[in-house]
């Protein structure tokens, strides 16, 4: 019964830690097939890379990298991003940004996360103003 319910908690445990589809901001030059998430360090005040003194700032979202190469699709790839604070209070988009392109979002001083989907797959890089 022991190993049975140890076995039950591993598997809950790696399930947790492999669900979280989130990725980092900034991010850079990730590869996108279908949709992916990123967001901010919400792990509390001290996260690096996040200045809660600066009052506005921008979110950078940008589709495909200098010397992209080899990307499968039919299609010229364009990303469509939501642009929301992490508390939902706030959401912006959708945006479409064709192949090449960047697009930079005022915010303000919360913590942010951006969603986007692609039919196409391409190359995208998310950043705000304040990442070095």
């Amino acid at each position: 019964m022991k190993k049975i319910l140890f076995l039950v908690i591993s598997i809950m445990i790696i399930t947790v830690v492999w669900a979280k589809a989130e990725n980092p901001i900034p991010s850079y030059n990730v590869p996108l097939k279908n949709q992916a998430t990123f967001q901010e360090d919400n792990s509390g005040l001290g996260s690096v890379n996040h200045d809660l003194s600066k009052e506005k700032r921008d979110m950078n979202v940008s589709n495909a990298p200098g010397g992209k190469m080899d990307l499968i699709g039919l299609g010229t790839p364009a990303i469509t991003v939501y642009i929301y604070r992490l508390d939902r209070s706030i959401v912006f988009g959708p945006y479409a940004i064709p192949e090449g392109k960047t697009i930079s979002i005022p915010i303000d001083e919360g913590l942010w996360g951006v969603f986007a989907e692609t039919t196409d797959p391409t190359y995208i890089s998310v950043w705000t103003n304040d990442n070095p």
